[in-house]
């Protein structure tokens, strides 16, 4: 899947698909990597689809969207961000927030090669 669609900052409901879809391939990439070369293998949450209309939805997708960087930058070395705190209704943040996330995603396919 192509790094370079998780910085798109998704307007519309067909972009946000788009972002989501692209972005939970990234994760598998990067855990399938992790596990071909380590033997680790790592949790696989459901991150698609994602609905950031529904609180409830939102609130989990978040705890468990962090726990998987956690787990991935905790192998790889990275520093991470604290990715939980987003208002998703308001675009300001969102944007702010889709760079922070496509950061970590870039730093872990320059480490794995997983692009």
């Amino acid at each position: 899947m192509a790094l370079a669609a998780l910085f798109n900052i998704p307007g519309t409901e067909e972009e946000l698909n788009e972002w989501s879809f692209a972005h939970m391939a990234h994760h598998l990439d990067l855990i399938n990597f992790i596990y071909n070369n380590s033997q680790i293998a790592l949790p696989v949450f459901v991150l698609d689809p994602f609905n950031p209309r529904d609180p409830d939805s939102v609130e989990a997708w978040s705890y468990l969207h962090q726990i998987m960087h956690q787990n991935q930058n905790a192998l790889l070395g990275i520093n991470g961000f604290d990715l939980t705190s987003v208002d998703w209704q308001d675009q300001n943040q969102v944007a702010a927030w889709i760079q922070l996330n496509a950061i970590e995603h870039v730093q872990a396919a320059n480490i794995t090669g997983v692009a």
